[in-house]
């Protein structure tokens, strides 16, 4: 590890001591200046928000071809993806501030893409290509006033591309790769990518149509700890978007966006050990095929004073396990509708009501939900306040009621206050935040209680939270958040029964995320991040208390882009107490443009120095692997 870090500090050091006193660049940071949907539901100047909202923009995506949704998600500070460098089928563990899948909500154009058939209610990151995105929103702490159950300790909003106002424009993007652990390493083409994006605009209409495949293979999901060679787990997805726009007139405007998502994935399990009485990790003849069905109906209404938003949407979610036999199936429909009226530049007022059905049928060898009688619906409706006075002190505000079927009536508020001011020409906001969550368990959750249960208590959450954003001069930027949070009835679960519990009692979370930008000429930005989180024993599992994370991207020359980055993530605890050591990874990408732009040849080296580790006890992770891609503007 400590070779790794020296070679990347040495590189860094080089790039910052040949442009660090450059001062002929005139640029200014703008991450304050930036503007946001995220927070408040309405573009709000991001200087103005009472929290430290992330945004990965389109320039990132264009300079990091070849990574995925959940690479660039895996970088932001605070956020740790746990499955993402193991085999491409591998389940995903989305982790923030000591949270969960299920305290995450994730949201596609401000819709929540919940899937009710999966145990943690989450949605599949790996579902989403990253070429249909226009940028990233991750909005961290509670946010259950506007995002409702599930938004507890951060949202992560998926915004997808515009169309070109041309009447068609398109990209083709190719791309091949190896797929090896550190123990097998090879040069076969194991893992391919394909996609083709077109869209444009016509008189009143615009659209964006997405057709994407992709698959892998030449890794075992479980890893052999004897001489015994594990089959190959084979991992397949297929993703088809298409979003219209129709413009009735100036101010009215209707739209659909609909997908089509299927994906298949040979998956490995677990033997029992009558010595040790654990369950270890074997090889297994399993396969998981997933289809999933979404399409929405929304409509923006612009008037004087505001703008009146409407949101409808309707998922159902098939997947079969074989040779189990084991079948999920998921339904929910919903709506939100909202309205920001604006009395004046300073105050507006935001009214909304959502509402949700939910609806699954399981049929396990450990579980069955019967049709029926797996439903849950719930009315949630909020309100939200926003002053940004001219003297540079902001407050957001806010209330929501949750009625739900199953758990009644549950209130959550928040207050974000923020002040901006100004000392010589560096720019800073301080911020603090006081948000409380409401959780209700998810279907599955909820038929696989303990049968000495009489029912799942929701979870409540509180999470304090305060710091500063700093850009100062023309070249760094300066962020830093602690917070403090409070989970209480923790819904976990029983790996010895294979049942869902309440941990009763309080638990807490406490941390700090910090990052630094440091543009050093008008080649070379730097950025670190740290997080470190201190975390009750309940809340231990496969989330590191310390992760670092360092970035150079420079341009080699005027069309050829390069980025050197290096990760550190401390030990972790998985199921059973077992101990994952801490590992470091080192990653290149490159991307070189012709013909003004459009042809851009991109390739990558990840995880350089074939690090061996475990992101899950005793699966397989990726070892040095490499990537070579096109993508071609149309």
């Amino acid at each position: 590890m400590k070779k790794q870090f020296l070679i990347v500090s040495v590189l860094a050091c080089n790039f910052l001591s040949t442009n660090v006193f450059s001062q002929q660049e005139k640029e200014k940071i703008e991450s304050l200046n930036e503007v946001v949907v995220t927070a408040t539901k309405f573009e709000t100047n991001k200087k103005n928000v009472g929290k430290i909202v992330y945004k990965i923009t389109q320039e990132t995506i264009e300079n990091n071809q070849g990574k995925t949704v959940v690479d660039l998600l895996n970088d932001v500070p605070g956020v740790e993806i746990n499955g993402n460098f193991s085999t491409k089928g591998q389940n995903l563990g989305y982790y923030i501030r000591g949270g969960r899948n299920r305290q995450v909500a994730i949201l596609i154009d401000g819709v929540n893409v919940n899937d009710p058939s999966s145990f943690n209610g989450d949605f599949d990151l790996r579902q989403i290509d990253i070429n249909q995105i226009e940028s990233i929103e991750v909005l961290k702490g509670a946010s259950s006033t506007l995002y409702g159950s599930g938004a507890a300790t951060g949202v992560i909003n998926i915004i997808l591309k515009k169309s070109s106002k041309d009447s068609f424009a398109g990209t083709f993007t190719t791309s091949i790769g190896t797929n090896s652990s550190s123990e097998n390493n090879n040069f076969s083409g194991e893992e391919f990518s394909t996609n083709f994006n077109f869209n444009g605009t016509l008189g009143k209409v615009n659209y964006l149509l997405g057709l994407n495949a992709n698959g892998s293979s030449g890794l075992s999901a479980a890893e052999s700890t004897t001489n015994s060679v594990f089959e190959e787990d084979n991992f397949s997805r297929q993703n088809v978007l298409l979003k219209v726009n129709y413009a009735v007139n100036d101010k009215l405007k209707i739209g659909l966006l609909s997908s089509y998502d299927e994906f298949s994935t040979d998956f490995d399990g677990f033997d029992y050990d009558p010595v040790t009485f654990t369950s270890i990790p074997a090889d297994k003849d399993n396969n998981s095929k997933s289809v999933q069905k979404r399409v929405g109906v929304n409509a923006d209404y612009s008037y004087k004073n505001g703008e009146l938003k409407i949101r409808t949407f309707l998922t159902e979610i098939d997947r079969n396990q074989s040779p189990s036999n084991d079948f999920f199936y998921g339904e929910v429909y919903g709506f939100d509708v909202y309205n920001n009226y604006k009395f004046n530049d300073q105050f507006s007022f935001l009214v909304g009501f959502t509402s949700q059905f939910q609806d699954m049928i399981q049929k396990t060898s450990y579980s069955t939900i019967e049709e029926g009688s797996g439903k849950q619906h719930f009315y949630d409706p909020y309100v939200s306040v926003n002053y940004f006075s001219e003297a540079g002190f902001n407050v957001s505000a806010g209330t929501r009621l949750n009625i739900h079927s199953e758990y009644g009536n549950n209130f959550v508020f928040d207050v974000n206050p923020s002040y901006n001011f100004k000392i010589a020409e560096n720019d800073i906001k301080v911020f603090a935040s006081y948000s409380t969550a409401f959780i209700a368990p998810t279907l599955s959750e909820i038929f696989t209680k303990l049968p000495t249960l009489d029912e799942l208590l929701p979870e409540e959450d509180v999470t304090i939270e305060g710091g500063f954003d700093v850009a100062l001069g023309n070249k760094i930027n300066l962020s830093a958040t602690y917070f403090y949070r409070e989970e209480t009835n923790k819904i976990g679960y029983d790996p010895a029964t294979y049942q869902t519990i309440n941990d009763l009692g309080t638990f807490s979370a406490k941390g700090l995320e910090t990052e630094i930008s440091y543009k050093a000429s008008q080649k070379l930005n730097l950025l670190a991040n740290y997080t470190y989180i201190d975390r009750d024993e309940n809340l231990l599992l496969k989330i590191p208390q310390n992760k670092f994370f360092i970035k150079a991207d420079y341009n080699l020359f005027p069309q050829t882009f390069t980025s050197l980055s290096y990760r550190f993530v401390d030990e972790t605890k998985d199921f059973g107490n077992v101990d994952l050591a801490s590992y470091s990874l080192v990653d290149f990408f490159i991307n070189h443009s012709l013909l003004e732009n459009k042809v851009t040849f991109y390739g990558s080296v990840t995880n350089i120095f074939n690090e061996d580790f475990q992101e899950i006890a005793g699966f397989t992770t990726r070892g040095r692997n490499y990537n070579l891609g096109l993508k071609i503007n149309l």
